[in-house]
């Protein structure tokens, strides 16, 4: 078998490579010694991870956080080379939905004895994304995390940034399209999904299938702080969809745009990585990728 292992050394807030070493271990008693590449950037990492596809091994394997998942992903978009994955870093949603364990060695096991599945990817333009992509509030959140947050990791993170922006933050208007609804008007934020987790394990958008050829849009209207603080805990049990001015719906192209700059948090983020500010146009694509699962 051959392996090439794509390895981030800032995943998990610099503890990956311990992590990494025990993954090594299970795949040499397999049989399989793998080519292990770092990445020194996120551009990097996209770079590497379409030369490696181009060499054709049996799997190209992420090995670091949703970002690092991330950039992996639209490096063998469009390649027939199979997406597997170590999960090693603070947020691990993408794993996580495609039943891929945080454990080091159980996750190179799967890459040992694992099957190969289609599933959808969302498409901005050049760039696909896996699980979430956000604006308004949640990429506030999300740029806090990513660029303040350092000692946390996972859903404590997530929920630590939340805690910081929310005083600060004010509602922005936003125009999305739709081939199944359009909406007009002022959010806290929205998202589309292709993934019902993100944040480590916020399930915005619980009825979402990684194949099922739709993407979930979920709207969460201007909410005042008690209620917002009310919400959150039911978000993270999926829930939410309760609340009777949430939107939530399913198409296959969104677009989103809006007059408020992008310092009112108006920018795109897809599994937690910025991908453009506004307008964007987001469709899906069915069953592009190819990913190891566990059998």
């Amino acid at each position: 078998m051959k392996l090439t292992i794509l390895f981030n050394p800032a995943a998990g807030r610099g503890r990956a490579r311990g992590a990494l070493i025990e993954a090594l271990e299970v795949l040499g008693r397999g049989g399989v010694k793998p080519q292990v590449l770092e990445s020194r950037s996120a551009q990097h990492l996209v770079e590497l991870a379409r030369q490696s596809a181009g060499e054709n091994p049996d799997a190209l394997v992420s090995a670091g956080g949703d970002g690092t998942h991330h950039g992996v992903l639209n490096g063998v978009f469009g390649s027939e080379v199979p997406l597997g994955m170590i999960p090693l870093g603070t947020g691990n949603d993408f794993a996580a939905a495609l039943g891929i364990p945080a454990d080091p060695r159980a996750a190179a096991s799967i890459l040992l004895a694992g099957r190969t599945r289609r599933v959808d990817v969302a498409r901005v333009g050049s760039t696909v994304y896996g699980c979430v992509a956000g604006v308004g509030f949640d990429s506030v959140v999300t740029r806090f995390a990513n660029e303040r947050v350092h000692r946390l990791s996972g859903r404590s993170a997530y929920a630590w940034a939340l805690l910081r922006c929310l005083p600060r933050f004010r509602a922005a208007p936003l125009e999305l399209r739709s081939d199944a609804r359009d909406f007009s008007g002022p959010v806290l934020f929205a998202v589309v999904a292709n993934h019902s987790t993100y944040g480590g394990g916020l399930k915005i958008a619980p009825r979402a299938r990684m194949d099922d050829g739709l993407l979930d849009v979920c709207i969460i209207p201007p909410l005042g702080l008690l209620e917002l603080l009310r919400w959150i805990p039911r978000a993270y049990r999926g829930e939410h969809l309760a609340h009777p001015r949430i939107i939530y719906f399913q198409a296959k192209r969104v677009s989103l745009a809006s007059a408020s700059p992008p310092i009112d948090g108006l920018e795109l983020f897809g599994d937690g990585e910025f991908i453009t500010g506004l307008p964007a146009s987001i469709e899906i694509a069915p069953r592009s990728v190819k990913v190891v699962v566990p059998e």
